[in-house]
């Protein structure tokens, strides 16, 4: 049996629950190599941008209720262009569930399991990855309301417990150092990574009351967008934007510099185990709207058998061999930062709404038949 129902607080928790962590963990770095001390400014645009592509794909989901992307490109666009788009997007979300599982599988080789072979991480996180997502996005989503609380006091409790070790002077100087332009580029990260919020072109339609769906999902996202921004400023006062633009996960150093008394340290294992519980939700959506939007696409009844088409191509692209920097780093600065972003986060969903209110105006302006 699946479950195929949502509701508005889910799709809140969902956002919360996939972008936090690996938002955190993955763009603090960048964001303060582009724009020193001044990333948490960056930050700030970028939860901005985040916000306004929430906005624009809740938007365009509602004038299409019960229907996904896959459908309404179809109502916009054309059987075949709109099917075009549709698997460009899905390829997309392909491509980033396979940068996902890879990205977690060297994070937990690089910091707690040196010696174990990359797949054996891969392998096993991905079979359980598979259980919920075959059983309906409906119990993804109550796993993302378990997890969501969770994940925020995991992140947001270790910061401040770490605030006797603060320096307010390593802000300054604000916005001298840096122009216009290094804050654009240090917001480009945190606002990819949050601009996943695409999938809400696929949730969307499991909602059973679409009241107050927009405004539930806006609150997720930014959300996720202040608690980024909190534990950039949290890594800039505690080490300079010096230090922390050279450490690959700010975050983590942030947990392992604590130590309350001799007694509260070594908190190391929170962050792992909150960096798991995300990715897992965000593996198991990615993988539900992958399989269910190409079951939609090829007119497919059962969209669980998809699922396993999609999780051995992931399986199999994963055994690519990279390396940290080429997955972590020159990905989101080569593919996801100049294409990914501005075409399938920004500029793809602004069209369909554009396109979809200019639709709706002239259906209400035609005379009844």
């Amino acid at each position: 049996m699946s479950d195929m129902v949502l509701t508005t607080r889910q799709i809140f928790w969902m956002m919360v629950s996939t972008q936090v962590i690996m938002t955190i963990l993955l763009t603090t770095a960048p964001a303060i190599q582009l724009a020193n001390q001044d990333a948490w400014m960056s930050l700030i645009v970028s939860t901005a941008v985040a916000v306004g592509i929430a906005y624009i794909c809740g938007k365009l989901a509602s004038i299409f209720p019960d229907k996904t992307l896959i459908e309404f490109n179809r109502i916009l666009l054309g059987k075949w262009f709109g099917g075009v788009i549709s698997v460009m997007y899905l390829l997309v979300w392909i491509v980033i569930l396979t940068v996902i599982l890879k990205q977690f599988s060297l994070f937990i080789t690089g910091t707690i399991m040196p010696r174990t072979p990359v797949f054996l991480i891969q392998i096993p996180m991905f079979l359980v990855v598979i259980y919920p997502t075959v059983h309906g996005v409906g119990v993804i989503a109550r796993i993302c309301e378990l997890t969501g609380p969770i994940i925020l006091i995991g992140v947001i409790g270790p910061m401040f417990l770490a605030i006797n070790q603060l320096d307010w002077d390593r802000l300054l100087p604000i916005y001298i150092d840096n122009g216009l332009l290094a804050l654009m580029k240090g917001s480009l990260p945190a606002a990819a990574f949050l601009g996943d919020c695409i999938m809400l072109l696929m949730l969307i339609a499991f909602v059973v009351q679409k009241k107050q769906i927009v405004r539930h999902a806006v609150g997720g996202v930014m959300l996720s967008g202040v608690v980024t921004l909190i534990s950039v400023i949290f890594s800039i006062l505690m080490f300079g934007h010096n230090v922390s633009a050279n450490y690959t996960y700010p975050m983590l150093m942030i947990v392992r510099s604590i130590s309350i008394g001799g007694i509260i340290e070594n908190l190391d294992a929170i962050v792992v185990t909150i960096w798991i519980m995300s990715v897992f939700t965000k593996l198991s959506l990615y993988l539900f709207v992958s399989s269910y939007g190409t079951s939609q696409l090829f007119g497919l009844k059962d969209w669980r058998k998809m699922t396993w088409v999609i999780s051995a191509i992931v399986m199999l692209a994963t055994f690519i061999p990279v390396n940290y920097e080429e997955i972590s780093v020159i990905f989101p600065l080569k593919v996801a930062a100049p294409y990914i972003f501005p075409i399938f986060m920004v500029a793809g969903p602004l069209l369909l709404l554009l396109l979809a209110l200019v639709k709706r105006k002239k259906l209400r302006m035609q005379p009844n038949a």
